[in-house]
Order: C-alpha cells, then sequence, then structure tokens
C-alpha cells in the first residue's frame, strides 16, 4: 500500500522538482496572498456580525435585549435586560439566573449610578 502511494505522488513530485524557483516562489506568494485574503474576509464579516447587522443571523429582533452585562468574576455576572419595556437586573452564576430587581423603565442615569440607588433603597 505504502508503495502504491508513493507511485501516485511520484508525478506530481517530478513536476515540482521540474519547475524553476523562481515559479514555486511565485505560486507560494499566490497562496499566501489568497490566504490572507480569505483570512481577512473572515475577520470582516466577524466584526460585522458583532455590530448586529439584521442580514446576518444572531439579529437583535425580538422582545428581549441585553442591554449591558458585567462581569463578576468566575461565572459570574450582572446583566441589565429590558423585556417588553421593563428592565430587569438579573444574577447569572453558573447554572443559576436569578432577578434581583425590576429597575425604573429608561432611567436618566447611567447604569452605575441606578445599581448604587437601588441598592442603597434596598438596604434602608
Amino acid at each position: 500500500m505504502p508503495l502504491c502511494s508513493l507511485l501516485i505522488l511520484l508525478p506530481a513530485t517530478a513536476h515540482a522538482a521540474a519547475e524553476p524557483p523562481d515559479q514555486l516562489i511565485g505560486s507560494g506568494l499566490r497562496l499566501l496572498a489568497g490566504l490572507l485574503l480569505v483570512l481577512g474576509l473572515l475577520l470582516l464579516l466577524y466584526a460585522l456580525s458583532k455590530r448586529g447587522l439584521r442580514w446576518l443571523p444572531g439579529s437583535r429582533e425580538g422582545r428581549i435585549h441585553i442591554l449591558e452585562t458585567r462581569p463578576l468574576g468566575g461565572k459570574k455576572a450582572l446583566c441589565l435586560v429590558e423585556v417588553q419595556g421593563h428592565e430587569l437586573l438579573i444574577g447569572v452564576a453558573g447554572e443559576r439566573i436569578e432577578l434581583l430587581c425590576e429597575l425604573d423603565s429608561k432611567p436618566a442615569e447611567s447604569f452605575e449610578q441606578t445599581l448604587q440607588n437601588q441598592s442603597r433603597e434596598d438596604h434602608k
């Protein structure tokens, strides 16, 4: 079996050895340029998909919108989610999701300020 595969590859290696070194360098450069072009296109599509274009899968249509996520370390995070006009603060940890509080809709202040105000109200 190894002898068969060697005989099959022999004409290709003989043809490659018969080509002048200049043509090998040129074909190698064309191969490298094609590879860089494909990688560039993949990176461009990835960047466009992160921006949430409507024509790519994973578009932002629907009733549930994740407004902001703050990692807390490990597999823990806080998520500010809007569901049908209501803003919810959700705690996510491993395989557990818990509603922490429902915030007033569309606060004029930043997320950090709202979180601090809500925390002060809960401790009173």
